[in-house]
């Protein structure tokens, strides 16, 4: 898969940087320096936005970010409270602004929290439709589930119509990080599709630059502040993955 002209399929992960700032005139600021800085791939974390209540707000912002990311990867990610987000989950209004984002035509991929949903094959494929692609996430902050279980989430989001099947969780113990990237370079091995598994926290930090092991085709570092436990600063990350 190419977008914009970069490969989302290299060997070695693209290192993604989100933007978590809380308005969006310092989203744009920030990711005009991450574009300077010729960051490929930049997440825009809508749910730190304090504009994300209004949708006509929403879609000029989108819009205006689109247009400064010209050259990377733009996915647009909403991550709610019950997967390590700042909104609280409602299924009715997550559909509206995962409809408003993909009409807009600004992100080339969307995220979408999968198993929050009652029909989340459903809300996949309304997206496609849309012309959307979509980014199937899980996110497990308490622990690094039973090897079975993690495969067959893997496997689940896989059959739908997802472009990316992404997956974190978060180990207890340096045994559950070896598991877990050991069963997602497994999954990656199977899968026709795109994969982006991390483990997460001061345990985990070795398979965020481990994407060749994993088959992770991106991985993500910290701009000023991180958006999830173990990030590292985006520079850092590149210099070890280079």
């Amino acid at each position: 898969m190419r977008i914009k002209n970069i490969d989302m399929e290299n060997f070695k992960p693209l290192v993604c940087v989100p933007i978590v700032d809380e308005s969006v005139d310092k989203s744009l600021k920030t990711a005009r320096a991450l574009v300077d800085d010729e960051v490929k791939v930049i997440e825009w974390r809508l749910d730190y936005l304090k504009e994300l209540s209004s949708p006509v707000l929403l879609d000029k912002a989108l819009k205006e970010m689109s247009a400064i990311c010209s050259s990377s990867v733009l996915i647009a990610t909403i991550r709610t409270d019950k997967e390590g987000g700042k909104v609280p989950f409602d299924e009715g209004k997550m559909k509206s602004y995962l409809s408003l984002i993909a009409k807009s035509k600004a992100c080339d991929f969307v995220d979408v929290e999968y198993f929050t949903y009652e029909n989340p094959r459903d809300v996949v494929s309304a997206l496609k439709r849309l012309e959307q692609n979509v980014i199937c996430s899980h996110h497990d902050f308490e622990e690094t589930p039973q090897d079975d279980t993690i495969f067959s989430l893997l496997e689940e989001m896989d059959c739908s119509e997802c472009d990316i099947v992404k997956m974190a969780v978060m180990p207890q113990t340096t045994t559950d990080v070896t598991r877990f990237m050991d069963i997602c370079n497994s999954f990656s091995l199977e899968t026709d599709k795109l994969t982006i598994t991390m483990s997460m926290g001061d345990l985990g930090k070795v398979s965020r630059f481990a994407g060749n092991v994993t088959g992770s085709c991106i991985t993500f570092g910290s701009f000023n502040e991180s958006s999830a436990p173990g990030q590292i600063d985006y520079k850092q990350l590149k210099e070890i993955i280079a």
